[in-house]
């Protein structure tokens, strides 16, 4: 009888070290994807704040989604690379 215990104390030991490694290599991608929405959401809100200043002097970038991932991945370079680029072309 013991035998058996040990047998299923391992495999029950196994199922949850698969489960913990199977969540572990999920979970990076996920918290890719999460990351690169919350850095999307911030290059929107750049726009926005872009434009509300740029309201004031007749400015305006339209929000497009090239727009929004050079914002969200490049943040405050990329926002003052598409207005020096808005401005000079």
């Amino acid at each position: 009888m013991p035998a058996n215990l040990l047998a299923d104390i391992g495999i029950i030991a196994a199922v949850i070290l698969m489960i913990y490694v199977g969540v572990k290599i999920l979970a990076a991608p996920i918290k890719g994807i999460l990351k690169f929405l919350l850095h999307a959401g911030a290059g929107i809100g750049f726009l926005i704040l872009v434009n509300l200043v740029g309201g004031f002097f007749n400015f305006y970038l339209p929000i497009t989604w090239p727009r929004v991932l050079v914002a969200g991945l490049a943040g405050i370079p990329g926002i003052a690379l598409l207005i020096l680029l808005k401005l000079f072309f």
